[in-house]
């Protein structure tokens, strides 16, 4: 009885409307011109498209959707119109052609609390504060100089997971999803503060918690006219408060702590930013906030990502023994004879005229084509209304492109595009620093991820160590690797991947 007060009453004002409509339209001589929007799925009354969206993997949905609509449409999610680029040439658009345009970012209610006013560099609208803050980073905290500065950090870690999985013996599994889960969270802890964390598990659950509220698909965030009464009743804003506090009471005590001990130790980038802080000059006030902000940045991109990517690399070189015994080969011949690999060692052997590891590369390449870590790329917002081939985009849609689909577009990559074949890119030029729009791990243009510089260096660290020194099998029992992806937007691996490590015996 309940369900009928609800739905008859909509109902009955659905077609009075339409009748309504019906009856007057051969008394409506001049009628607005409608816009030509973007195709897309059929829409329900207040909810729009959004029950496309229950229950399934997005990047997926999405993906099936652009199928029958085409690689540019429009969603209806509550209030706000959503854009999806579903192929090379609409990313093009998005991100190249009319990246000034779709160069901010939608205002959301997590990004508000957990990021201190969305005063980050991922969520900060496009503004002058935000083009000083992503020049500053780029010049102090992001640059090739800082980042080889924490070769050690990196070197450190990798040496010391190699030795866990030695004792761990050849007829145990080694949890690989939480072994890469570690390496992100202690070099990127290390390289921001110096130690590792000491409430870890709680931060990174309070962390992991703000990647999702502030994802933009949060039901308040969908209808910003009724956001305050909606993120109460739907719990959203006691959860993103939860999380803020978490997070910046553990932050507040590290910045606390990095102050009164400064100068007596090596610098970490929680130093670094306090030193900017303190010298002024910016052109923009870099608060405390500011700096938590970034933080939280830096933590989100270089821990769950990072050991995604890995999970999969190592999930598709275990499906593919082909790929593995040609890397495999490759890394040892390059480095044979070594009892130890450092990062030294692997820049040589990249840097060189005749460098030995240019499968390794390739490798890489194809990992992070078909397991973008964000399948679809931080969420932007148009600023001012704007046409894509012939179809009008208004002003404050919200546009996301889907780089999961675009990975495994056989337009882009042929009929084997979801094969795991590295060897595809060989003199094909296609590299993934935003120049190639088939290939957006790290997005492109304006909002381009500006952690691409850490992300390199540890995945190829990590393959290298973990290749170099243990030939892998699967756990007694296990025929295949389980492939199912978990719930969510950040496209993890379902289960844990488990694997069993023989230590590689190293002839001088």
């Amino acid at each position: 009885m309940g369900a009928e007060l609800l739905y008859q009453p909509l109902l009955l004002s659905i077609l009075a409307i339409a009748l309504i409509r019906l009856i007057l339209r051969p008394f409506l001589t001049t009628r607005p011109h409608k816009p030509r929007f973007p195709p897309g799925p059929w829409k329900l009354p207040v909810i729009g498209s959004m029950h496309h969206l229950v229950n399934v993997l997005p990047h997926r949905a999405l993906r099936d959707l652009a199928g029958v609509h085409g690689p540019l449409m429009m969603l209806q999610l509550g209030e706000t119109p959503l854009v999806v680029a579903s192929s090379r040439e609409m990313a093009r658009q998005v991100l190249k052609t009319h990246d000034a345009n779709f160069a901010t970012r939608p205002k959301l209610l997590g990004t508000e609390v957990v990021l201190y006013g969305s005063s980050d560099i991922i969520f900060s609208p496009s503004s002058e504060y935000w083009r000083k803050l992503r020049q500053l980073c780029a010049a102090e905290i992001l640059s090739a100089k800082r980042v080889l500065s924490f070769r050690h950090i990196r070197e450190q870690q990798m040496a010391s997971e190699v030795e866990r999985i030695r004792a761990a013996g050849p007829s145990t599994p080694v949890n690989l999803s939480a072994m890469f889960e570690d390496i992100g969270n202690g070099i990127v802890a290390r390289a921001l503060f110096g130690t590792a964390l000491r409430n870890a598990d709680e931060f990174l659950s309070a962390l992991k918690d703000g990647i999702i509220l502030t994802s933009g698909f949060m039901i308040p965030d969908l209808f910003p006219t009724w956001r305050s009464a909606l993120a109460a009743v739907t719990g959203m804003r006691r959860a993103v408060e939860g999380v803020h506090r978490t997070v910046d009471s553990t932050l507040d005590g590290i910045i606390r702590e990095r102050k009164r001990i400064r100068g007596s130790g090596e610098e970490n980038l929680v130093d670094v930013l306090i030193g900017l802080q303190e010298r002024g000059g910016l052109g923009f006030d870099l608060t405390e906030g500011t700096i938590k902000a970034v933080i939280f940045d830096m933590l989100t991109a270089g821990t769950g990502t990072l050991a995604s990517a890995l999970s999969w690399g190592m999930s598709e070189l275990m499906r593919n023994p082909r790929v593995m015994g040609k890397l495999q080969a490759e890394i040892r011949g390059a480095f044979r004879g070594k009892a130890t690999v450092t990062e030294a060692d692997l820049q040589l052997q990249s840097q060189s005229s005749n460098s030995n590891l240019p499968y390794l590369k390739l490798v890489i390449k194809e990992m992070l084509r078909l397991h973008p870590p964000g399948p679809l790329l931080v969420p932007r917002e148009s600023i001012a209304e704007c046409e894509i081939e012939g179809y009008v985009i208004p002003a404050r849609s919200r546009v996301i492109v889907n780089a999961w689909a675009i990975g495994r577009d056989p337009e882009c990559w042929g009929q084997d595009a979801c094969e795991f074949r590295p060897e595809r890119f060989e003199d094909r030029g296609i590299e993934f620093n935003g120049g190639s729009f088939e290939l957006l791990p790290f997005g492109a243009g304006r909002r381009m991820c500006p952690g691409i510089a850490y992300a390199i260096p540890v995945l190829e660290m990590a393959l290298v160590q973990l290749l170099y020194h243990f030939d892998w099998s699967l756990p007694d029992g296990v025929a295949e690797v389980d492939m199912e992806e978990a719930s969510g937007l950040g496209v993890r691996r379902k289960s844990p991947l488990l694997l069993c490590a023989t230590p590689f015996v190293v002839t001088i």
